[in-house]
């Protein structure tokens, strides 16, 4: 059963990226200005609207790397530098006025804290890194 643990563990922690980017993606198919959107959205958090594509990349291939098991460790990292990134930033928009983004700054510090678990202690169970092998 302790198999099982490693890939359950992985799509969780990576169904907040993958997830997130497929709504952001659809969102910008089916909006007339939906890129547009999402880059004032960035803005809006104090970010130039230049990361929209990297953060975009980033969601989509680390999520989708997370949930297939391959190069665990590597995407670990970079999704946890990701995740720390976003929290500093819904941090600084909590003390800029923003108190409810408080929330938001911990649970992407807590999503920081698991990818470096992950990072860590990579795969054991079920993942192409451990196929491999």
């Amino acid at each position: 059963m302790k198999k099982f643990y490693d890939p359950i563990a992985r799509v969780l922690l990576s169904a907040i990226f993958f997830i997130s980017v497929l709504f952001i993606l659809s969102n910008i198919l089916s909006t007339p200005n939906g890129y547009g959107n999402y880059q004032d959205m960035l803005g809006a958090r104090g970010l130039p609207g230049i990361f929209a594509p990297l953060s975009i990349l980033i969601q989509f291939v680390g999520g989708l790397s997370l949930i297939i098991g391959y190069k665990i460790k590597i995407t670990a990292y970079v999704l946890a530098a990701y995740s720390f990134i976003w929290s500093i930033v819904y941090l600084l928009n909590a003390f800029g006025g923003q108190p409810n983004l408080l929330l938001m700054f911990l649970q992407y510090l807590t999503i920081t804290g698991g990818l470096f678990y992950m990072g860590v202690h990579p795969a054991t169970g079920y993942s192409i890194d451990n196929f491999k092998k």
